[in-house]
């Protein structure tokens, strides 16, 4: 295994949290790189964590594993899984936090982690990113044998991605996620659309190439870094300036040719 550990968490900058499992990780394994992904995802939302991780995988190197430790399920009988693809691995509350990331490439095996000899004792009840998630990367890092982690996972929890519907020429989707600039992302891709688009009733206009295409404060369409369809405010925040939440339709009034 790489000793390149990507760490994904919602426990902010405030607290200790992610300096402790990072502590203990280079405690057990010296040799680690660890790397942050952002611990800014807004608490307990297991969604965003999802659409963070997918959005962060295919520019991480072969071997990477990405701990990902948002957790609102953290003491309950919830599982944790490991996962493997052809390039990564993955280590996880199994609450839905890997479902998207299986969009960069498929899980080729998952194993539920039971192995409680590599955590740390005694377990908290509510911080198990260091005494549980911390503790096995550390092992996996090291060189330990992933098979060592517990038995293969026959199933686990997913929510599936919303993929956009096509209807009488129009493409229908929605937001995923708004990040710290305010733009509302959204799961349309740039080359499948065209035309118009809306963000609930509202006319926001055609897909622009870059921000300073529309003047300042006015709201654009742009193809953003993520591989979708960004709705901003030049100069501003386009889900302050209207309102937008995760889960609004969207839509462009023409499907792209």
């Amino acid at each position: 295994m790489s000793a390149l550990i990507a760490l994904l968490t919602d426990f902010g900058h405030a607290d200790p949290f992610v300096g402790i499992m990072k502590g203990v990780i280079l405690a057990r394994a010296p040799e680690a790189r660890i790397v942050d992904v952002s611990h800014e995802t807004p608490p307990q939302d297991i969604r965003a964590a999802a659409f963070r991780l997918m959005e962060a995988v295919p520019y991480f190197p072969d071997g990477t594993l990405f701990v990902s430790v948002i957790d609102p399920g953290v003491g309950s009988a919830r599982g944790i899984l490991w996962a493997r693809s052809d390039r990564h691995s993955f280590l996880a509350p199994d609450n839905g936090i890997l479902g998207w990331a299986e969009r960069a490439g498929p899980f080729r095996e998952v194993r539920a982690v039971t192995n409680d000899d590599l955590f740390l004792k005694p377990v908290s009840a509510t911080f198990h990113g260091r005494d549980v998630f911390a503790p096995v990367a550390a092992y996996l890092a090291a060189g330990g044998n992933a098979s060592a982690l517990g038995l293969a996972a026959v199933s686990w929890t997913r929510f599936e991605f919303p993929e956009p519907r096509v209807a009488k020429g129009r493409v229908l989707g929605t937001v995923l996620a708004i990040d710290r600039f305010g733009n509302a992302i959204t799961n349309l891709r740039p080359a499948a659309v065209a035309g118009t688009f809306r963000h609930r009733r509202r006319v926001v206009g055609p897909l622009r190439s870059h921000y300073a295409a529309a003047a300042p404060g006015r709201a654009l369409a742009v193809p953003g870094s993520s591989g979708f369809v960004e709705l901003s405010v030049r100069d501003g925040s386009f889900a302050a300036k209207f309102k937008a939440r995760v889960g609004d339709p969207v839509e462009a009034l023409d499907a792209a040719a």
